[in-house]
Parts: structure tokens; C-alpha cells; sequence
């Protein structure tokens, strides 16, 4: 975060122990006094499983929740070459049924984050559609400044000038792309049968958010292999310590 040392030590005072919450906040603080930003934030999928302890050490914090269609995911985390071993040590069927694992993977940080954003009410979650934010980026800039309180500015979406990386080799965000839809698209990137299979796993929940199904009646035999999928995530996941939504 480019906080010097000694910063770091005035946020300490001598003698008398810091709460963890304080401590923290001061880190962000002064991250964001180096860009010159009234606010400072922090982008972790995992935080979306602990919402409720996240609010209870930073009360008035706030919480964007960014859903994307799970099937452009699902080709993400397939391919997450720096992530698959740990995955795969953390999930039993990661590594043979990366898709049908995957899907299971994508309801349960989405379920949480949802279960635990709703309570706290529209002044501090809020929920964008991927979709929406690389089709309208504008409009739903805009109206998460408002959610956070701050000044909209144009400028905001010429994040990349000057840093785009032209050549082969480089994934969106080393290249530094400006806004781009459709550079995940299940339609066309994703086999039938894993389209399948991914909706068996997690169908109800695209459903509930209103992305349609391609396999809206699943074969019988892939939906039982479906069952098996889910079933085995939730072991590994009462194993790891985690909690299921």
C-alpha cells in the first residue's frame, strides 16, 4: 500500500493497544490521502462470505456487490492458472469436475454475499450487474457515486489511457483495457455439455438473478451427477471450516 514505516508507527501509540477495526482503517486512510482520494476500498471475492463480521468491525462501511453471469465465471476460474492448486487442494472435484465444481464454487459466494448485504440495507450494500456496468458504464458509474457519496466524474472511465499494453499474452487487466463487454462469452466459448452441467448445479440461482438457461430441463443423469457435485462441495466446504448459505 506505500505506507512508509513511520506512518505506519504513528498509527500506533506508544503504550496503549490498538483495536484491530482502528488499526486497519488508518492503513486506509492514509492509502487513500497518498492518491488524494476521500475514500479507500478494497476488491477480495472472499469478503463476500463475511459480510456480517466485515460490518461488525467497520460499521459504517460499504459493501459493492458485483454479480456477473455465472457461466462467464465459471470460464474464469477454470483458467485460473494461479489459483487451480489451491483450489484443487480445497475442493475435492476441482481438479476433474472443474465446471460442475465451479458452479457450486460461483452460488456460494453469491448466495452469501447476498444473505449477509440485506440485512444491512440499501445505505450500504449495493449490488451491480457486470453486464450492466460494461453496457452502461456511465449510468451505472454514476449511480455508485451516489451509493457512495461522491462526485461522478467522466474521467473515471479513462482509467486506461496511457497504460493500455498493446501485443499477444496479456489478460484485460495487463493490458489495461478500457471498458470491454463480451470479453467472457459462455455462449460461444463454453461446450453445450458444460452448459449443461453448470446450470444443474447452480440453475436456481440464475434463475433468481434472471439470466435465462440455455438447458432449462437437464438429462436426468446430469442431474443426479449435479446432486453428487453439490453434496461433495458442501463436505469440503464443513471441512475447511466455511458456512454454507
Amino acid at each position: 500500500m506505500k505506507v512508509g514505516r513511520d506512518e505506519l508507527a504513528g498509527l500506533i501509540r506508544c503504550g496503549e493497544p490498538v483495536a484491530y477495526s482502528s488499526f486497519v482503517s488508518g492503513l486506509f486512510d492514509l492509502y487513500g490521502e497518498i492518491h488524494g482520494k476521500p475514500l479507500a476500498g478494497d476488491k477480495t471475492p472472499d469478503y463476500a462470505r463475511n459480510l456480517a463480521t466485515l460490518h461488525a468491525l467497520w460499521p459504517e462501511a460499504k459493501f459493492i456487490h458485483l454479480i456477473r453471469d455465472g457461466r462467464d465465471v465459471c470460464l474464469s476460474a477454470v483458467n485460473w492458472k494461479r489459483k487451480a492448486t489451491h483450489l484443487a487442494r480445497l475442493y475435492a472435484t476441482w481438479d476433474e469436475e472443474s465446471v460442475a465444481t465451479a458452479a457450486a464454487w460461483w452460488e456460494w459466494h453469491v448466495r452469501l454475499a447476498r444473505e449477509g448485504g440485506r440485512p444491512l440495507g440499501p445505505e450500504r450494500y449495493w449490488e451491480v450487474r457486470y453486464e450492466a456496468l460494461v453496457e452502461r458504464p456511465a449510468e451505472e458509474c454514476a449511480r455508485l457515486c451516489a451509493f457512495l457519496g461522491v462526485p461522478y466524474d467522466g474521467s473515471m472511465l479513462c482509467f486506461h489511457e496511457g497504460r493500455t499494453r498493446a501485443g499477444a499474452g496479456h489478460d484485460a487487466k495487463a493490458a489495461w483495457l478500457p471498458v470491454t463487454p463480451g470479453l467472457r462469452d459462455w455462449h460461444v466459448q463454453m461446450a453445450a455439455a458444460d452448459v449443461e452441467c453448470f446450470e444443474a448445479v447452480a440453475g436456481a440461482l440464475l434463475d433468481e438473478l434472471g439470466y435465462p438457461r440455455a438447458a432449462p430441463h437437464p438429462r436426468i443423469e446430469v442431474v443426479a451427477y449435479a446432486s453428487r457435485i453439490r453434496n461433495q462441495f458442501a463436505r469440503d466446504s464443513h471441512a475447511l471450516g466455511d458456512w454454507l448459505p
